[in-house]
């Protein structure tokens, strides 16, 4: 495999101060005064520089122009996540559908926007991006494990023009913990359910001008459906004071899953029979991502910080599917399983596979997808902060050079579990983007700010087949070497505007409008003959208006209401699209409107005891989506798919001193439809049809001896066991729902 370095990309987001002090990181806000005097050569900075989208401290979401989320690392404690999904289930706004029982492979959807493989989200890990090639092919096969992260944050307003290049749903950036203070060391051990194992530990310290940190994370899972995942994940982070105005980062990542995760769902009689089958037990889905980052970070003045920051990564994979019919077409098959999930070989006694859809027909052959995907990228930022009397200002700039391609290549082998063969297909697809953006933020006192931006994307992509079927004259189809060429570009201005004004202390309004842009994938704008399609970039209007509401510790509540008017969207045939992009291609219009809110009450903080000895938060979390439909043509008024009406999560938290604490929390998602036709009914197949709404309850326990530094949990996940159909796509019903519990120890020392 090919190692290609991938660097950890930092913007002026966060303040000045974390470089010239030894605070504790803040926000995205700049201070229009920092600090003027940096520390004595060789004093200790304790905080690296780091890629925030929002920010932690509560300021933050004041200055914020638009809608934001962020889960903080205490939330994700008490959730005790398996995934980065349990966690993105809380913020209102996304529907987050899994297909898989790990949450390996997520399909976000934000607004109601189309979910598939998260290709309208911008995915970042410390500010940088993690799919495929975010230009050519977004798609998000890997995730940041949620186990080493400090932070989530989420921005669905129009704060994320600074990010690209997706601008249309929202930005989650998942931010990754720093080298501590001082000589520390941890572990995490959970077993539980399905062969459910984890072991992360992790060491870092500060000595002087160096800092560093190493998490090493191995996961296992059996599963309800014979995942059989195994998961290694190490990364290292570097962190050196080159002088009292200049800090390097420098951080380093590798990760490695094997597992026997399929695109085959079941058919609708063997989900009415058995929800836990999987019968693509050939079926093998192998990921291997080597990542660098690197950050350097200079104090120009006392009110300008220039961020240069280098990103490079590569991801390889190797997925291997048995190939398979839903009818017998006469072929030679190894094996077939009817409606009622039994399978055996052709003609076996007590296996009566059916051709109406509700049964599989496995072939001998295996088709193998060997792809490696390649990304580079730098990008200088600087931050000017001013300020005049009353008047302030925070001046961001930025360009970025970005580089992508991607080596797909397709292999037959003449038996399922080969994983070489005959190669039918091979391609090189390469990207060229470049991209600036400049956003300024006037501060008129301190409740009215105005941030006006604007950002550049231009993506230059070009495809060179060198293997594929060929028709000859006489209309036979042969797999022949060839040499086709194409290639195309695409352009765009986004604009954006976002006002908040701070009304009283406790109460803020904001309102935003911005430009949401995405580039066609590469393989979607340029045809496998060569020709380029002419397909414009996928553009829409998204336009807010909401409050915040913060009232001391015990109150907080933010609500917004959001209209995107989204133009040109393509939905590419693909096989990942299962039953929504049956059909070829389709452009089109789709209008979203709704609103989303987000309160948490603490009763006792309500009460004014500040010596109490414990907490009791609740959050309730509503998403209220009346319409997701197309605008004219075929689909004309039918309902985006994948697009609930109503989702509702809420959470009550309790938390003493003594160092006891539970957490109960239940999800409600209404009905979808999974194609654009809003099909009602169940096909046989399972690949159409409403799916049905579900609740889920999760709960946690745990207590922490303070003395020892050791904390006990049992961890509780679906506890009603309440199985429902999570997704038709990519082939076929993927059930989840499956109840799982756990146990887990936690150790740091010293203790905190």
């Amino acid at each position: 495999m090919r190692i290609t370095p991938r660097v950890r990309t930092s913007t002026a987001l966060a303040s000045l101060g974390l470089l010239l002090a030894p605070t504790v990181a803040r926000s995205q806000e700049v201070p229009a005064t920092p600090p003027a005097t940096p520390p004595a050569r060789g004093a200790s900075v304790w905080v690296a520089p780091r890629v925030d989208v929002v920010g932690e401290a509560p300021r933050a979401l004041d200055r914020t122009p638009g809608s934001a989320t962020v889960v903080r690392r205490e939330d994700i404690v008490q959730l005790a996540p398996q995934s980065g999904g349990d966690v993105l289930r809380t913020v209102p706004g996304l529907n987050v559908i899994g297909e898989d029982p790990m949450g390996l492979r997520l399909n976000i959807s934000i607004r109601g926007l189309d979910p598939n493989r998260s290709r309208k989200v911008l995915v970042l890990e410390d500010g940088m991006p993690v799919s495929l090639n975010p230009y050519g092919s977004p798609e998000l096969y890997y995730t940041p494990p949620i186990e080493r992260m400090e932070r989530v944050e989420v921005v669905r307003g129009s704060g994320q023009i600074l990010w690209g290049p997706q601008t249309i749903g929202g930005v989650i950036n998942y931010i990754t913990r720093d080298p501590p203070r001082r000589p520390t060391v941890g572990v995490d051990l959970r077993y539980g359910t399905y062969g459910y194992l984890l072991a992360q530990a992790f060491a870092g310290a500060t000595h002087g001008p160096i800092g560093w940190r190493l998490d090493v994370i191995h996961r296992r899972f059996e599963g309800p459906r014979n995942l059989a995942l195994s998961l290694m994940d190490v990364a290292g982070r570097l962190r050196l004071q080159i002088s009292p105005r200049s800090i390097v980062q420098l951080k380093l990542n590798y990760y490695d899953e094997a597992s026997a995760a399929t695109y085959l769902g079941i058919t609708g009689p063997q989900y009415a029979l058995d929800p836990t089958i999987n019968h693509a037990s050939n079926d093998s889905f192998l990921i291997r991502r080597y990542a660098l980052a690197l950050t350097h970070q200079f104090v120009a003045s006392p009110s300008v910080l220039v961020r240069t920051n280098v990103y490079a990564y590569q991801t390889n994979r190797a997925w291997r599917r048995q190939e398979y019919d839903r009818a017998d077409t006469g072929a030679e098959y190894e094996r077939a399983c009817d409606p009622m999930g039994r399978c055996g070989a052709p003609g076996e006694a007590g296996v009566t596979p059916t051709n109406d859809g509700g049964s599989i027909f496995f072939r001998r052959t295996a088709a193998t997808n060997n792809r490696s995907f390649d990304v580079f990228g730098i990008e200088p930022r600087v931050t000017w902060n001013w300020s005049r009397g009353t008047v302030s200002g925070e001046l961001t700039a930025l360009a970025r050079f970005h580089y992508e391609s991607a080596d797909d290549q397709r292999f037959i082998s003449s038996y399922p579990t080969g994983r070489a063969g005959t190669s039918i297909a091979d391609e090189i697809r390469n990207g060229y983007a470049l991209a600036a953006a400049v956003q300024h933020r006037f501060g008129f006192g301190e409740r009215f700010y105005v941030t006006p931006g604007v950002r550049f994307e231009g993506f230059w992509s070009d495809r060179r087949v060198t293997r594929a079927p060929v028709v000859d004259s006489m209309g036979q189809t042969t797999i022949r070497d060839v040499d086709i060429f194409g290639s195309s570009s695409t352009a765009a201005l986004i604009p954006g505007l976002g006002l908040s004004y701070k009304v009283s202390n406790p109460l803020t309004l904001f309102t935003g409008v911005h430009r949401g842009y995405a580039p066609p994938r590469t393989r979607d704008a340029v045809s496998p003959a060569g020709a380029n399609l002419q397909l414009d970039p996928e553009l829409s209007w998204n336009t807010e208006l909401g409050f915040r509401a913060r009232f001391g510790r015990w109150l907080n509540a933010e609500v917004a209401a959001f209209h995107i008017e989204f133009e040109n969207q393509i939905v590419p045939p693909s096989e990942a699209g299962g039953a929504v992009s049956a059909g070829g291609f389709n452009t089109g219009h789709s209008r979203h409107m709704g609103v989303e809110s987000s309160v948490t009450f603490d009763l006792v903080s309500a009460l004014q005891r500040p010596t109490s000895t414990f907490s009791l938060p609740l959050t309730v979390n509503y998403t209220w989506l009346p319409v997701a439909a197309f605008v004219g043509g075929l689909y004309d008024a039918n309902r985006v798919p994948y697009a609930p009406e109503h989702i509702l999560y809420a959470q009550l938290r309790f938390v003493h001193r003594m160092g006891l604490s539970a957490q109960v929390s239940v999800s409600y998602v209404t009905s979808q439809f999974a194609d654009q036709q809003n099909t009602v009914a169940q096909s046989v197949d399972g690949l159409v049809g409403r799916l049905p709404g579900y609740v889920t309850v999760d709960a946690r326990v745990g207590y922490a001896v303070r003395s020892t530094g050791v904390t006990v949990y049992v961890s509780g996940r679906n506890l009603t066991d309440q199985i429902y159909i999570a997704n038709r796509a990519p082939q076929g019903i993927q059930p989840a729902g499956f109840r799982q519990v756990f146990a887990g120890l936690e150790w740091t020392w010293p203790r905190s």
